[in-house]
């Protein structure tokens, strides 16, 4: 998308938190006829404080600096971010002018009518002026993806919330680290029946380009299930932002969204809010249509029962080793599973289908008295669960 039609689209730029204005604009003073213009009636010559929606215009033509970045309100020009600032920016924003869209962020214009100690009747009255703008790290200001291609909408931003077994999936959110180590990302919400024979539970699963990279907490899913289940019967996908701390060895996601309850009446019921497309290749590879499931779908396709009766009575200390195997094994499939059971006649327990018979063999190794296989199973169950 862009400046279809010729028209240019604004582009509101990512990372601001609340109302807070945290980046000064420079050489202000320069403009003071076109900052008074911008103020308009909003403006108290005993002073004032405005809210504006302000641009962020790149110049490389500039003849004194090729990196400037200018600040622009209403069409008039009203400053520039600071050289060392704009250097960081420059490249991102021509980016953006280069797609027909317009960098803009909030900004705060405080301003009164001020007389210098020797000024006389009519002489012209000076104007204080500060401004800043809420402008994130470079790296921060648009999302690390593209938003889904079905329809959505997008989450108000709220308070923070723990993504949990973000471990699990590190194989794809191994696509988006960056150097800097964080990213917000665009994430869906969508609900999973995880339940039992022995208990019902359903929670928030959380996915990125499709791949789960997740879930929320019951507790936490509970206030957020309302909204996902709301807009699902609207026929929208729910669309959150993440945001995401990854190295190479380790990743963490939090939300960052207002849960069902603390929703405005308008969202539920108003126009999708969505988020601009840049038309960016995605980081992770394609899905197919048979491998876009949640987790409780994998539990059902690709899980095996084990149930076995041993051909003599298993010693307690027999046992006790049978449970660490299974115990193990059951890990691999997820934390939702059924506890194992160990008799000194069965063992019972629900494992990864492709480790069925290895698992079958290490419970007979034990029974033998032979621990190598159970042994050998323990060491590598980590490299092992990454198949689930």
């Amino acid at each position: 998308m862009g400046n279809a039609g010729g028209q240019w689209q604004p582009y509101p730029l990512w990372g601001g938190r609340g109302d807070w204005c945290n980046e000064e604009v420079v050489g202000v003073h320069a403009y003071t006829d076109a900052i008074r213009a911008t103020l308009g009636s909003d403006f108290d010559p005993s002073g004032s404080t405005v809210r504006r929606t302000v641009e962020l215009i790149p110049e490389p033509g500039n003849p004194h600096d090729r990196y400037a970045v200018s600040v622009r309100a209403s069409n008039y020009l009203i400053g520039y971010l600071a050289r060392e600032r704009a250097i960081l920016f420059h490249s991102r924003l021509i980016g953006l002018i280069d797609r027909g869209l317009v960098p803009t962020v909030p900004a705060t214009i405080r301003a009164y009518d001020q007389n210098r100690w020797d000024d006389r009747p009519g002489s012209p009255v000076d104007l204080a002026i500060n401004i800043d703008v809420q402008l994130s790290e470079p790296h921060l200001i648009i999302p690390g993806n593209e938003p889904p291609d079905v329809p959505y909408t997008m989450l108000p931003h709220g308070y923070s919330v723990q993504v949990t077994k973000v471990d699990e999936h590190f194989e794809i959110l191994r696509h988006f680290v960056e150097p800097e180590g964080e990213l917000e990302l665009l994430v869906t919400l969508h609900e999973i029946d995880i339940s039992t024979a022995k208990t019902e539970k359903k929670l928030v699963e959380v996915r990125v380009e499709g791949h789960r990279i997740g879930q929320l907490t019951p507790q936490t899913s509970a206030k957020f299930l309302p909204a996902v289940r709301h807009l699902a019967d609207r026929g929208l996908v729910t669309v959150g932002r993440g945001w995401f701390k990854g190295s190479s060895v380790s990743a963490q996601v939090s939300l960052t969204a207002l849960k069902a309850h603390e929703l405005p009446g308008d969202f539920l019921a108003g126009e999708p809010r969505t988020v601009i497309t840049l038309d960016r290749p995605r980081r992770t590879p394609v899905l197919g249509a048979s491998s876009v499931q949640s987790a409780a779908v994998t539990l059902v396709t690709r899980t095996f029962v084990i149930d076995l009766v041993t051909s003599q009575p298993l010693t307690p200390w027999q046992q006790k080793e049978a449970l660490k195997l299974l115990r193990a094994a059951t890990s691999a499939v997820g934390n939702d599973i059924e506890e194992p059971v160990v008799t000194d006649s069965s063992v019972k327990a629900t494992v990864l289908q492709d480790h069925s018979e290895l698992i079958a063999n290490a419970v007979a190794g034990i029974e033998d008295s032979d621990f190598s296989l159970a042994n050998e199973y323990r060491a590598t169950v980590g490299s092992m669960r990454t198949l689930s």
